[in-house]
């Protein structure tokens, strides 16, 4: 009688009895993966994502790959079964995209080749170590724990001081003085690499200044007397207002040509959520604060550089587990797959590069492993993708949604993330004409106003 082949959920039952186990059962491995790997290397794969993530708590299709959703994150996976329901096929991370793209054959048959992803691919001679670094990160640390001490400072100051002032005209104007910073620290402070809590500081300390209010005025007692202020808060007052009055127009995007007109994309980035760290006016975006140095180019005026923010309790809301640490997988969107934002024509795509340990970014190869995708209006460029995970090739038709790598670190970034941004279309000699081109705005459907720093949006699968 003729075998079977296993049904589609079976590869979902197999998985979650894999993950969910103390031990790996070898009933469960087929022979012949037995036989390039060892039953322990399976088990260190399997307890390596348990200790990242925490223990699975589901196992869902993801597309034509398979989901492992743990306590305190998500893992992408490729598996197949052999006729006997065993597992003779299991691949982790990018590579699961990479093992789907090369047509490994459908499940219920054996496979062409049998691979794990089970360790980090071996350093890159390229590759800086990282070693070296971690004084560079050390150093990244330290200047944002100092940079969290000085918000903690003005901060304190800022609801202090309402309090000191002998004249009710005195606490308004301090007040005001303290809405404004709160509004300045939130609008440009990197609130992406500092606790949770650094978001709410500001507003505490503007709510303290209100609070003041109780003694200034005469709700509780005789208050104070509208006098002329003193002059330090003159002084204070003036200066705030003139920084907010410098900051404001800076906040905004820089004005395109009338010919360019905003594009729409889908985010390229899904199932978790996601904040802006480049984006905006040159006060929020240090691209657009280059674009418009003499001489600079403008291809990056309006780029986005995007990380993710873990959730769980291990990640508590923060983008890394640490201020700044040193190894690229301590970040939480490093691996996280990326989708085509539009509908086009593959323009570019460059793979082979390693993923440079944070801190220390390529400055041979600002772009990185990248994919560019010309829509026939302009060109949509994805950067910084992890080695060996972009799934397309140059001359392919991709439609929005389709994924195209992995987010890594192989470019000009200090950190994982993607660098997104468009271009107008270039009949140069590069290949794709990628980086020649005058940049475009954009926004993603997925938000009301264009992405700049600070933007924080949640996505479903």
């Amino acid at each position: 009688m003729k075998r079977q082949t296993p049904p589609a959920d079976a590869v979902t039952e197999a998985l979650a009895a894999a993950f969910g186990a103390a031990e790996l059962s070898p009933e469960a491995v087929s022979p012949g993966l037995l036989a390039r790997v060892p039953l322990d290397r399976l088990q260190a794969t399997i307890d390596g994502l348990r200790e990242r993530h925490g223990p699975v708590r589901a196992v869902r299709r993801h597309r034509e790959l398979y989901q492992l959703r743990f306590s305190r994150g998500t893992e992408l996976v490729w598996a197949q079964l052999d006729l006997d329901g065993r597992l003779s096929t299991l691949v982790t991370g990018p590579g699961a995209l990479t093992a789907r793209a090369e047509g490994v054959p459908t499940q219920g048959r054996m496979p062409v080749a049998e691979s794990l992803r089970a360790l980090p691919p071996p350093a890159t001679p390229d590759a800086p170590s990282a070693a070296a670094a971690g004084p560079r990160c050390a150093a990244a640390a330290l200047a944002l724990r100092r940079l969290v001490g000085a918000y903690l400072a003005a901060a304190t100051a800022a609801a202090l001081l309402p309090y000191l002032t002998g004249t009710a005209t005195g606490w308004l104007l301090l007040t005001a003085v303290t809405s404004v910073l709160a509004w300045y620290a939130r609008t440009c402070g990197p609130t992406h690499a500092l606790p949770p809590w650094f978001r709410a500081l500001p507003l505490a300390a503007a709510a303290l200044a209100v609070l003041a209010g109780l003694r200034a005025l005469p709700l509780l007692g005789p208050g104070l007397p509208w006098d002329v202020p003193g002059l330090p808060e003159l002084a204070l007052f003036l200066a705030v207002s003139g920084l907010a009055c410098w900051t404001l127009p800076r906040v905004r995007p820089v004005r395109p040509a009338p010919s360019a007109y905003p594009l729409t994309l889908r985010s390229p980035l899904r199932g978790g959520c996601f904040a802006a760290t480049e984006g905006g006016g040159p006060a929020l975006n240090r691209y657009a604060q280059e674009s418009l140095t003499p001489g600079a180019g403008r291809t990056r005026r309006y780029a986005v550089d995007l990380v993710q923010l873990g959730e769980g309790a291990q990640w508590r809301g923060r983008r890394a587990l640490g201020l700044a640490p040193a190894v690229n997988e301590r970040y939480a969107i490093f691996g996280h797959p990326v989708l085509s934002p539009v509908d086009g024509v593959v323009v570019a795509a460059v793979d082979g590069l390693p993923d440079h340990p944070p801190g220390m970014p390529s400055v041979d190869h600002p772009e990185g492993n990248h994919v560019a995708i010309d829509t026939g209006r302009a060109v949509i460029v994805l950067s910084r993708l992890r080695h060996d995970s972009v799934q397309v090739r140059r001359g392919q038709h991709v439609g929005a949604g389709t994924p195209v790598g992995a987010v890594g670190n192989s470019g000009d970034g200090t950190e994982p993330g993607l660098h997104l941004r468009a271009e107008t279309r270039t009949s140069s000699g590069a290949p794709g004409g990628v980086g020649d081109g005058v940049g475009l705005p954009f926004r993603l459907s997925e938000l009301r106003r264009p992405p700049h720093r600070g933007s924080r949006f949640t996505l479903p699968d």
